[in-house]
């Protein structure tokens, strides 16, 4: 890899990094989905600084070029990210939906009270 892609690289990561960091202390994302965005930054920069470990491990799992792992990789961590997301919007959906139930009912009974009520006068 060419000095000139690896400092875009490292630059790209750093930056990757600052944006989310910037989002977390305008408390845009939670802490605990920040995480994983500052790991992934985190492993972005190491992989732009010491790209031999992609080289390496390319060798070890007997893949044919550096940036198939890549892809690889960053495509499975992005699934597992997605899958995440998904059973949070999932439960999400579910609490909603009881709140609403549970809201509906509440009306109803203040509704149901207050004829009673205008009945009793």
């Amino acid at each position: 890899m060419s000095l000139a892609m690896r400092i875009l690289l490292i630059i790209i990561s750093i930056g990757t990094l600052a944006f989310v960091i910037s989002r977390v202390r305008k408390s845009r994302i939670r802490i605990e989905d920040s995480i994983f965005w500052v790991c992934l930054s985190m492993l972005l920069i190491i992989i732009s600084i010491f790209p031999q470990i992609v080289f390496f491990f390319t060798n070890l799992l007997g893949i044919q070029s550096p940036i198939n792992l890549v892809f690889l990789f960053f495509i499975f961590v992005l699934l597992i990210q997605c899958f995440t997301m998904s059973v949070r919007i999932s439960q999400s959906d579910t609490k909603i939906k009881e709140l609403t139930q549970q809201l509906a009912i509440e009306k109803f009974e203040r509704h149901q009270n207050d004829e009673r009520l205008a009945e009793d006068d």
